[in-house]
């Protein structure tokens, strides 16, 4: 494929340059802004703010985002920046591949250098890590506020959740007990903004097989303000489940035999051991395969083998990894769809939100169960439409999460960004800007 812009394109074409010229500065001041003492971004700061957490950008942060006005001052740059991004994604075939490619990179490297953006997740890999091999303390079992004395303790979130991470991830991080909180934290962005540009490489590669747009796919994944603000900035191990699962799906097309498609599936399923949310695709790519029992032999082996990792290094605990949807799902974020369909019905009616929540979370995975059902029938009888319809699904299960947070769409954005269907690339534009509003300190 070209790596030329759309012929003719002239002022569309300088357009698309400014908006890709003016995204990149709100990136970037997104990025620095928040690397204050104090910072109302960067919620580890409640563990204190020192040098190795605020970062090299000390010298640009910008005071008022350790104030009261920290939230409205954080978040309509960021809405800035997904206006931007959807004019960069809509008017992308205008532009070089290669210049949206280099962009990615150079965003990549400015969001590594970042604080940790409104999360404080890392720093709970970091004391699962801890709590197993500096405490002797089972991570499915314990959690870090069984280790208060400990020094990722005050930085740490979910300081009352056993681990809900899949094995391998566990067992991925615990080298890092052996280093100091800040060594394991920049390692761990280190590896967040690695997986994410593999991610975004391996989105490239599958878009020219596919027939896919590459400068579209490039900016649908890259640049988005969940993949660059959160996933990148917060160090999320979303990025690494999503490259697990698609250096599967690459390693599929890359050639067209059985070996290799039921190899794809092994390897995609692999990825249930950083995180169990890589499900969702695993079936639709199962539901599109030409050799439908190979590939399920080929997942069901690797799911084995993570649960007998799991068991051996973990015990029965282990399980726990497993139940992160049920985990999650006993808890509700204010900004779910779920959610605000009980204060609007609560709002009219007056009722009882317990009850109401019950209700209202029936009638999601109802309706989610049948859409999802149809989908995968759709991927069975037409599987040129299987990453469309995995995109689609995914979306389904997001509106109908009950804990809904921004750096979950990038189990989202490959399959808008692969699966040819406009639709599903507006739907998750839309749903990207509506996310962006939680994690915000208002």
């Amino acid at each position: 494929m070209t790596d030329r812009p759309v012929a003719g394109a002239g002022g569309s074409s300088r357009w698309a340059q400014a908006a890709l010229a003016a995204l990149i500065l709100v990136f970037v001041w997104l990025a620095a802004a928040p690397a204050v003492i104090g910072s109302k971004v960067v919620l580890a700061t409640a563990g204190g703010s020192p040098d190795w957490l605020i970062g090299v950008y000390r010298v640009f942060g910008v005071e008022s985002l350790a104030g009261a006005d920290a939230g409205w001052t954080y978040y309509l740059p960021l809405m800035l920046s997904a206006l931007l991004w959807a004019l960069v994604v809509w008017l992308a075939p205008k532009l070089r591949a290669s210049w949206l490619l280099w962009s990615v990179v150079g965003l990549h490297a400015v969001f590594f250098l970042a604080p940790p953006l409104l999360s404080q997740d890392v720093f709970s890999y970091i004391a699962y890590a801890r709590l197993g091999v500096e405490h002797g303390l089972n991570p499915y079992a314990f959690r870090p506020f069984d280790i208060p004395g400990d020094p990722v303790f005050g930085f740490a979130g979910s300081k009352d959740a056993v681990d809900v991470y899949g094995p391998y991830f566990t067992l991925f991080t615990y080298p890092l007990a052996w280093v100091s909180v800040p060594v394991a934290f920049w390692t761990l962005k280190l590896i967040a903004a690695a997986s994410s540009l593999g991610l975004v490489l391996l989105v490239k590669s599958i878009a020219q097989k596919v027939g896919a747009d590459t400068a579209r796919a490039i900016a649908i994944v890259g640049l988005s303000p969940a993949t660059l603000v959160h996933v990148v900035g917060g160090a999320h191990n979303e990025a690494l489940t999503m490259l697990i699962v698609f250096a599967g799906i690459a390693f599929a097309l890359s050639r067209d035999d059985g070996a290799r498609e039921a190899g794809g599936g092994f390897i995609s399923a692999l990825a249930l051991g950083i995180k169990a949310s890589a499900a969702v695709p695993l079936v639709f790519m199962l539901a599109a395969a030409r050799r439908k029992f190979a590939m399920f032999l080929a997942m069901a082996g690797a799911a084995v083998l993570t649960l007998l990792t799991g068991l051996v290094a973990f015990g029965g605990d282990a399980l726990n990894g497993l139940n992160l949807i049920s985990s999650n799902q006993d808890r509700s974020s204010r900004w779910s769809l779920p959610h605000r369909t009980v204060d609007g019905i609560d709002a009219l009616f007056g009722v009882d939100r317990g009850v109401a929540t019950d209700v209202v979370r029936v009638v999601f995975v109802l309706i989610l169960a049948a859409v999802v059902a149809y989908l995968i029938w759709r991927s069975y009888k037409q599987p040129e439409t299987w990453m469309a319809n995995a995109g689609w699904a995914t979306f389904g299960v997001l509106l109908a999460s009950a804990w809904l947070v921004p750096w979950y769409l990038l189990w989202l954005l490959p399959f808008a960004a692969l699966g040819k269907c406009r639709g599903l690339q507006l739907a998750t534009i839309l749903l990207t800007a509506y996310t962006l509003v939680i994690a915000i300190p208002f």
